[in-house]
Formats: C-alpha cells, sequence, structure tokens
C-alpha cells in the first residue's frame, strides 16, 4: 500500500469515526439525524453542497449541517468549497454549520502527516 493510500484510508476511517460519533451525541441530544443527506433533505439553496450529516432538533426548526474534515483534507479541499458552504448556510432560516476537524490520536508522524499533504 503506497503512502497516499494509507493516509486516504486513515482519513476515511477517522472521519467514518467521527461522523458516527456525531450522529451519536446528537440522537442523545434530542435531534433526528440523516447521514450524508440527498439533495432531497435539504433546502433549494444547500441542494448542490456535500453535508456529511444533518440534525435536527425534535420540536424546533433548528437545523445543523456538519462537515467533518481531517487536516488533511481540509487543506485539499481548500477554504472556498467551506466559505460558499458557510455563506449559503447562513443565509438558511434556523440553520447553522457545524465543521468538525478530526485527526489521528497515534500511529501517523506529524511530520508524514504533512508530507501526504505535500505531495497529493
Amino acid at each position: 500500500m503506497g503512502k497516499s493510500t494509507m493516509h486516504s484510508s486513515i482519513n476515511t476511517n477517522l472521519v467514518h469515526s467521527r461522523l458516527t460519533r456525531l450522529a451519536r451525541e446528537y440522537r442523545q441530544r434530542g435531534y433526528q439525524v440523516i447521514l450524508h443527506p440527498s439533495s432531497e433533505n435539504l433546502p433549494q439553496g444547500l441542494s448542490d453542497f456535500s453535508f456529511d450529516l444533518i440534525a435536527k432538533r425534535n420540536g424546533s426548526d433548528k437545523v445543523i449541517a456538519a462537515v467533518v474534515r481531517t487536516r488533511q483534507t481540509l487543506a485539499l479541499n481548500g477554504p472556498h468549497d467551506l466559505r460558499r458552504m458557510t455563506e449559503r448556510v447562513e443565509q438558511q432560516p434556523n440553520w447553522d454549520l457545524e465543521l468538525i476537524i478530526t485527526n489521528p490520536r497515534r500511529g501517523i508522524s506529524p511530520n508524514s502527516a504533512i508530507d501526504a499533504s505535500l505531495s497529493a
């Protein structure tokens, strides 16, 4: 397995693990959670964005749209995606955007993580 493939797999596992925990946390706080919502689950102004999760507060109009990234995927995706996403979510009444950044706890040295983001 090449270095890039290894980091991609680690990033995918980190995001999946954090997303699972986040969904559980929102459900415990009384939200209905949709993982990887389709465009049908989103208002028209947000249907072209890819959120990892939306959480709708039971008995309320409050909705949280969440995006989970690692430092590497945050750097690779660039700030423009997130900036546009933030602007559009702010235009939706009762919607908030939550950006969650997750990183490996161990197993990858900081230098190898930096090397991976520079080489990709």
